[in-house]
C-alpha cells in the first residue's frame, strides 16, 4: 500500500491499474487535512472536513482521516461491498477513541471517493468528493455527491476565524435525512453514500479527487471534459496548478481562497490515453 498526503507522480501497482500520478497539496500553512491511498487493486482519497471547536475529540482531523483510510485499506481486499467494509472502517475507528465525545454532532469526520477493480470497476462516493473516467470511446463520466451543495445552508458564522455553518445547524443536517453524509462516528452514513460498478475494460482513465480540485468545476465553471483532459494529457500537477492560480485570481471576499487539493490518476493498461 502507498499512503501518502503528498505526490506520487510514477509507478504500477500489481494488477490492472497504472497509477499516472498522485498528488495532494495543503490549502494553506496548515496541515493537510486530505489523503490518498493506494494498493494493487484499488485507490481512495479522503478528505478531512475542517474542525469546528468543541468537537468533543482529543484529536484532529488529520489523524482521523489516516485512521479511517487506515481502516478502509484494511479491509478493501476483502469481500465486502465498499458500502459494507466503510461502514466496518467508520467503526473501527471509532473503537480506537472511545473516550472521545462521538456523539457530538460535529466530532472530526471525512469524505470518501473510492474504486476497487477486479471483473468489474467498483466506485463509491460519501461527500464531496468525486471519481470520473473516460471510456475507450472518449466518453466521459462523473460519480460525485451534490447533497451537500443542495443544502439551503445558512448565514455563516466566525469559528476560530474560520467562516462555518453554525453547529446547530449542521447538527441539523449532517448525517440526517434530508441533509447530507460523510463519514464521522456513525457507522450508518456508510449506507448512504453513491455507489456503482462499470465493466473493467470500457475504462481507460480515471481520476479520484477531493473538492479542493474539483472548485475547477463548482467554483470557476470550467467543463469537466477540460479537466480530465488537462489531468490526463498534462498531469494532475497541472490540474492543481490551475486551482492554485484560479484562487489566487479569485476577488470574491468572505470565502476560502485555496483548499486542501487531492487527486489520483490511474490508466487501465492496453488503452491509450483519449
Amino acid at each position: 500500500m502507498i499512503e501518502a498526503s503528498g505526490e506520487r507522480e510514477a509507478g504500477a501497482p500489481d494488477g490492472a491499474a497504472v497509477l499516472r500520478g498522485a498528488q495532494s497539496r495543503p490549502g494553506s500553512s496548515a496541515p493537510n487535512e486530505d489523503l490518498f491511498l493506494l494498493g494493487g487493486t484499488w485507490a481512495l482519497v479522503l478528505d478531512g472536513i475542517t474542525r469546528y471547536p468543541d468537537d468533543g475529540c482529543a484529536h484532529d482531523v488529520p489523524w482521523y482521516a489516516a485512521a479511517l483510510g487506515e481502516s478502509i485499506a484494511d479491509r478493501i481486499e476483502g469481500p465486502l461491498p465498499l458500502a459494507g467494509l466503510l461502514a466496518e472502517a467508520i467503526a473501527a475507528v471509532n473503537a480506537r477513541h472511545p473516550d472521545c465525545d462521538l456523539a457530538n454532532p460535529v466530532t472530526p469526520g471525512a469524505t470518501v471517493a473510492a474504486v476497487r477493480w477486479r471483473d468489474v470497476l467498483e466506485w463509491l462516493v460519501l461527500g464531496d468528493c468525486a471519481v470520473a473516467w473516460r471510456d475507450r470511446a472518449g466518453e466521459h463520466r462523473v460519480e460525485s455527491d451534490d447533497r451537500l451543495a443542495a443544502l439551503p445552508g445558512a448565514p455563516a458564522e466566525d469559528l476560530a476565524g474560520v467562516k462555518r455553518w453554525p453547529v446547530d445547524y449542521v447538527a441539523s443536517v449532517r448525517n440526517r435525512e434530508g441533509g447530507f453524509w460523510v463519514a464521522a462516528a456513525d457507522p450508518g452514513a456508510a449506507a448512504m453514500a453513491r455507489t456503482g460498478t462499470v465493466p473493467i475494460g470500457e475504462v481507460a482513465d480515471l481520476l479520484l479527487c477531493t473538492d479542493g480540485l474539483t472548485r475547477l468545476t463548482d467554483r470557476y465553471g470550467r467543463a469537466w471534459p477540460e479537466v480530465l483532459d488537462l489531468a490526463f494529457g498534462s498531469g494532475v500537477g497541472a490540474a492543481l496548478d490551475l486551482v492554485r492560480a484560479l484562487g489566487d485570481a479569485d476577488p470574491r471576499p468572505g470565502t476560502k481562497r485555496h483548499d486542501d487539493a487531492t487527486a489520483v490518476h490511474l490508466r487501465f493498461p492496453g488503452f491509450a490515453s483519449l
